[in-house]
């Protein structure tokens, strides 16, 4: 690993831990779609664009947010769907849907 690719690692690990950020990584489609729609049927509120995902899109994101609360939803057609946000709701959404989240991207 080159001195710049651990540099930003660790810059990223820290920006994780500094904002109390956690993360669930690679989220099938199907779970992914399943995930967002159920927290906007609990009350949560849908910023940016959010479509069924297509064979052309490669990769988007949209927010949810419910209160102060906001979990970034990213969607990329090489590793998948990601949630990030605070450690309470992605600890809370991977203990509910089986996932394993983690504090920093791994």
């Amino acid at each position: 690993m080159s001195f710049f690719t651990l540099l930003g690692k660790k810059l990223t690990e820290f920006k994780y831990h500094y904002y109390g950020l956690f993360i669930i990584q690679e989220v099938p489609v199907d779970r992914f779609h399943s995930i967002i729609s159920q927290y906007i049927e609990r009350g949560w509120e849908l910023s940016g664009e959010y479509n069924e995902i297509e064979d052309a899109i490669s990769n988007w994101s949209c927010k949810l947010r419910k209160g102060t609360s906001t979990l970034d939803c990213v969607w990329d057609a090489t590793i998948k769907g990601s949630f990030i946000g605070p450690q309470r709701i992605v600890c809370g959404l991977g203990q509910e849907f089986c996932f394993t989240a983690n504090n920093a991207p791994q």
